[in-house]
C-alpha cells in the first residue's frame, strides 16, 4: 500500500483507512464543493452571454454586476440577488466546506489497541 499522507497527529496514510462515515462526509463535501463550483461558473457564464452592457431601463435591467473577472453586465433585480449569493456568500459557504473536510482527514486516530 503506497502511503498518501505524511505521518503526523493521525498518522493516517491512506484514505482505505478511514471510517465509512468519515468517507461519505468527504464524498458528500467534495460533490457540494464541485456542484457548487459549477454553478457559479454556470451563472456567471449565462449573465455574461445575455445580459445587456449598459442599463436597460424598459426590462429592468438597470443593476450592475461584475462577472467573468471583471466584466461588468447590467441583469434584473432578482437576478442581481442571485449574484449576490453566489458571488458574496457561496464561497464562505465553499471554504466552510474545505475546512471541514480538513478536519474530518485531520483529526483520524487510529484506535487504540487494546493490552490483554
Amino acid at each position: 500500500m503506497e502511503y498518501i499522507f505524511p505521518s503526523g497527529y493521525g498518522e493516517l496514510r491512506s484514505l482505505e483507512d478511514l471510517q465509512w462515515w468519515r468517507k461519505l462526509l468527504l464524498a458528500c463535501g467534495l460533490a457540494l464543493w464541485i456542484y457548487l463550483g459549477c454553478a457559479v461558473l454556470n451563472k456567471q457564464a449565462d449573465i455574461y452571454g445575455s445580459a445587456p452592457h449598459a442599463p436597460v431601463m424598459a426590462t429592468g435591467q438597470v443593476y450592475r454586476v461584475s462577472v467573468n473577472h471583471g466584466a461588468v453586465r447590467y441583469v434584473t433585480e432578482k437576478e442581481e440577488r442571485e449574484m449576490y449569493f453566489w458571488d458574496d456568500l457561496a464561497p464562505v459557504i465553499i471554504l466552510v466546506l474545505m475546512a471541514s473536510m480538513f478536519l474530518v482527514v485531520w483529526t483520524f486516530r487510529y484506535p487504540r489497541s487494546s493490552s490483554s
